[in-house]
């Protein structure tokens, strides 16, 4: 394979996760009309009803996505406890006040 189709087949892979792995043929086509002919030979693609499926990129998104969603859900949980451990401190900072005393003046 050339370096010039090879450098069309790294395009349309940045391209292709850029859109969150949904291309349609028509985008990749004005992306590189001149190797278009030449990718789909190699076969490195695969074109279903008009969208455009990289196997491989696909499967390395799903796993980001999955990812990304137990991030979130720890980010969340840390945040939360977090968050109420310092609302306990303040409550506590609340509780006493410098300015109140127990002790009475006789």
């Amino acid at each position: 394979m050339d370096l010039d189709v090879q450098g069309a087949f790294m395009k349309v892979c940045c391209y292709y996760w850029s859109k969150e792995c949904n291309v349609t043929r028509k985008q990749i086509k004005t992306l590189i009309p001149k190797q278009w002919s030449t990718l789909l030979d190699a076969e490195l693609f695969k074109i279903e009803e008009e969208a455009i499926s990289i196997k491989w990129l696909d499967e390395q998104y799903k796993q980001r996505l999955v990812e990304h969603k137990r991030n979130v859900s720890n980010g969340k949980k840390g945040g939360l406890s977090r968050a109420k451990a310092l609302r306990k401190d303040k409550i506590r900072k609340d509780n006493t006040d410098p300015y109140l005393t127990t002790t009475f003046i006789k």
